[in-house]
């Protein structure tokens, strides 16, 4: 993110890591069980959600979209399709013709996702460690969920003064009513301009 939080400017550009940092991204990829993003994510970059710049596995992709926005040509949908989990509240053509190419799709109850319940869902499927890449929306549904562990932030020195945010919802009224964020480690980047933390994440006690 940059110096005032922003993960994308106004415009949609996030191309904000140095290649150290990138690297860092793609290790965190390989050792984890899944990556999941957004509806606006896959909306705005068309990611393919694969290990380019470390070696392994590449971990089983999850998308949560509620509202069925992704394109179906999206590449998450395209490329190994059955390596791709579409969480949804809404069952459509999109989701049938989609299940049809090898995409698992779980419908979950009510109009709006649950992120505990999706949480469930992807733990039967074998995600025990999850890697979150955003965009702010889904970042602030799962913090609000109480279902986060850990957050990682690379500070990039650059300011937009707009645009998308970390942690984009409707915010916590209080210092107090939010998770709490315990220090783990602080380092300046190989590229001696960014720095990257780590925090572990304690819900909130009202969770």
């Amino acid at each position: 993110m940059t110096v005032d939080g922003r993960i994308a400017s106004q415009t949609g550009y996030s191309k904000l890591s140095c290649p150290w940092d990138l690297k860092r991204l793609h290790e965190l990829r390989a050792a984890s069980d899944c990556v999941m993003v957004g509806a606006g994510t896959v909306i705005a970059d068309d990611p393919s959600l694969k290990l380019k710049y470390a070696s392994g596995i590449d971990p089983l992709r999850v998308i949560i979209d509620g509202k069925l926005k992704s394109p179906a040509s999206a590449r998450v949908f395209t490329q190994e399709p059955w390596k791709t989990v579409l969480i949804t509240s809404r069952r459509g053509l999109k989701a049938e013709e989609l299940g049809k190419r090898g995409v698992r799709v779980l419908e979950l109850s009510g109009n709006k996702i649950k992120m505990k319940e999706a949480m469930r869902g992807l733990y039967d499927l074998g995600c025990k460690k999850i890697m979150v890449e955003g965009g702010g929306r889904l970042n602030w549904s799962l913090m609000e969920a109480g279902v986060v562990n850990e957050l990682r932030v690379t500070v990039s020195p650059f300011i937009f003064g707009a645009g998308r945010s970390l942690i984009d919802g409707t915010g916590f009224p209080d210092r107090g009513s939010g998770p709490r964020l315990e220090l783990r480690s602080a380092e300046v980047c190989e590229c001696g301009k960014e720095v990257h933390i780590i925090y572990e994440v304690k819900p909130s006690p009202t969770v």
